[in-house]
C-alpha cells in the first residue's frame, strides 16, 4: 500500500464532507497540494479553498485536471459510476476509501478513538480539547468544534484523536492505542442488515484496540470492555444539578473527585465527559486538569447549537437524525426550558433509515408540542416506494409535511417559545433564514 509519507497531492472526491474536509486540511497543513470535487459551494467548500484547495463543482473527467501522480480519496457517498472515480481508477492512480487513509495516519502512531451510535462527535471533540490543553495533538472530528472553530488539529503530533466511524464498516480500519465505545444502538442498517450485526461490527472494532477500551452503561455486551458512567464505576459521576442553564457534577477519575460542568445539557453529555475523561486519563492527564478542560469545552456546532434567543423565544439547532438522538435532545430542551412549548422541524434523512426507524422516530417526535416533517433527505440513496415524509407524518398526531422552501417560515410561526431545526441532512441551510426570522420579530 501507498505510504503517507510520500503523499505528492491529494484530490478529494466528496470534498465538502465533514470527514474528508477535515483530512484535506490535514494534508495543507502539511503543504500537500489538494484539490476536491463537490456537487455544491458550501460554508465547507468555501473555507477549504480560502486555505488553498483547488475546487471544482462539475464531476465530468473534462474538468479534472489533477497532477497525474495525486492519489485520489473518495467518501463512501460518490456513486460507484461518478466518472472521475472510474477515470482514476482506469489510470491506475492511487485511489483509497477516506477511512483507509485515516487509518494509514492515525496507525502510524499512538491514537484515541471514539466509536458509537450517538456521542462519538462531542465526545471525540471535547477528548481533542481537554488532551490539547496537555499536550500537541492532532485530532479528526466529524463536526466544527467550537473550542477550534474547525474539524481538524493537523499536528505534527505524535499522539491522534480519532472519531470512528461505523458507517460503511470504516472503523474497522483503525486499531487504535485505546478506545471508547459509546454506544451500540441499531444503526445504518442499510449496511448492517440488522441489529445483531451493528453489534458484531462494534466487536470486530473492538478486538483492533491494542489497549484500554472503555464502554458506555448499554455495551454489556463488548466484552473485555471497561464500563463507564455507572455508580462505583472507575470512571463515573455524581450529583448533577442544573445552575443557570449548565450541568454541573462531581467526576469521579478513578478514585479522585473534580467538581466541573457541562456546557450541554442532557445526562448523555454528562456521560460523554465521562467518556473523554476515561480516555485523557488512560494517557497521564490529570483528574484536576480533566476537569479544568470539561468545563471550558463550548461544544460543536449543530450539537444542541442555541443559535439565537429573542423576545422571549429560543433557536436551538441540532444534527439527531436518529429516535435515541431526538429523544435525548427533546428531553434535554424539556430540562432546559420546563414548562414550554416546543415546536420542532425534522428533516428525515434516508430512505432506508426513516423505514427502518419509522415507529422509533415517530415515539420520538411525539415528544414535541408541534411538529413539522421535511421531505426526506436521499443523499447516497434513491426513492424507495412507500417510503416518505407523509408516512412517517400519519403516525404523528398533529404532524405538518412542510416544504423546505417554507420550512423556516412554517417554524417561526407556530406558538412555541423554543423552536428547533433537527436533522443530517441540508437542512443547516435554513439556520440562517430562521435566526433572521427570530430576530425580525424581536
Amino acid at each position: 500500500m501507498a505510504q503517507i509519507d510520500r503523499i505528492p497531492a491529494l484530490d478529494f472526491l466528496g470534498i465538502g464532507g465533514i470527514g474528508m474536509s477535515s483530512l484535506a486540511r490535514w494534508a495543507l497543513a502539511r503543504g500537500i497540494p489538494v484539490s476536491g470535487y463537490d456537487k455544491t459551494p458550501s460554508d465547507l467548500t468555501e473555507a477549504l479553498e480560502h486555505e488553498g484547495a483547488t475546487m471544482r463543482y462539475s464531476d465530468s473527467v473534462e474538468a479534472w485536471g489533477i497532477p497525474n501522480a495525486a492519489w485520489i480519496i473518495y467518501t463512501p457517498a460518490i456513486p460507484a459510476d461518478h466518472p472521475q472515480l472510474l477515470a482514476a481508477q482506469a489510470e491506475g492512480r492511487v485511489v483509497l476509501k477516506r477511512a483507509e487513509l485515516l487509518g494509514q495516519i492515525s496507525n502510524a502512531g499512538q491514537s484515541l478513538a471514539v466509536a458509537g451510535t450517538h456521542g462519538k462527535t462531542t465526545t471525540s471533540a471535547m477528548l481533542a480539547w481537554i488532551l490539547s490543553q496537555d499536550r500537541p495533538i492532532q485530532a479528526f472530528l466529524g463536526g466544527i468544534a467550537s473550542n477550534f472553530n474547525s474539524n481538524c488539529l493537523p499536528g505534527p503530533a505524535d499522539l491522534s484523536v480519532v472519531e470512528a466511524d461505523e458507517f460503511d464498516r470504516s472503523f474497522l480500519q483503525l486499531h487504535p492505542s485505546a478506545a471508547v465505545v459509546t454506544s451500540t444502538d441499531a444503526d445504518h442498517l442499510d449496511i448492517y442488515g440488522e441489529a445483531d450485526s451493528v453489534i458484531e461490527g462494534f466487536r470486530e472494532f473492538a478486538s483492533q484496540v491494542k489497549g484500554p477500551l472503555f464502554a458506555g452503561p448499554g455495551c454489556a455486551e463488548l466484552e473485555g470492555a471497561e464500563l463507564y458512567g455507572r455508580p462505583g464505576d472507575r470512571y463515573s459521576y455524581r450529583d448533577v444539578r442544573m445552575v443557570d442553564g449548565l450541568q454541573h457534577f462531581i467526576l469521579v477519575v478513578d478514585g479522585q473527585e473534580v467538581a466541573t460542568q457541562a456546557g450541554l445539557p442532557g445526562l448523555h453529555n454528562v456521560e460523554n465527559a465521562v467518556a473523554a475523561a476515561a480516555l485523557a486519563h488512560s494517557v497521564g492527564m490529570p483528574a484536576a486538569a480533566i476537569g479544568e478542560a470539561i468545563a471550558s469545552f463550548r461544544g460543536v456546532a449543530r450539537r444542541f447549537d442555541r443559535r439565537a434567543s429573542a423576545a422571549g423565544r429560543h433557536y436551538i439547532d441540532d444534527y439527531a437524525h436518529h429516535p435515541t438522538e431526538l429523544t435525548r435532545l427533546i428531553e434535554a430542551l424539556r430540562g432546559m426550558h420546563p414548562g414550554q412549548k416546543i415546536a420542532l422541524l425534522f428533516q428525515p434523512h434516508l430512505y432506508s433509515r426513516t423505514r427502518d426507524f419509522a415507529a422509533g422516530f415517530a415515539q420520538a417526535l411525539r415528544g414535541a408540542d408541534y411538529v413539522g416533517i421535511l421531505p426526506i433527505y436521499a443523499a447516497r440513496e434513491r426513492a424507495m416506494a412507500g417510503v416518505d415524509s407523509a408516512m412517517l407524518a400519519a403516525r404523528i398526531p398533529g404532524a405538518q409535511l412542510v416544504s423546505y422552501d417554507r420550512g423556516a417560515e412554517w417554524l417561526v410561526s407556530q406558538p412555541a417559545q423554543v423552536i428547533v431545526t433537527v436533522g443530517a441532512g441540508d437542512i443547516d441551510r435554513l439556520v440562517p433564514h430562521v435566526e433572521r426570522l427570530i430576530l425580525a420579530k424581536a
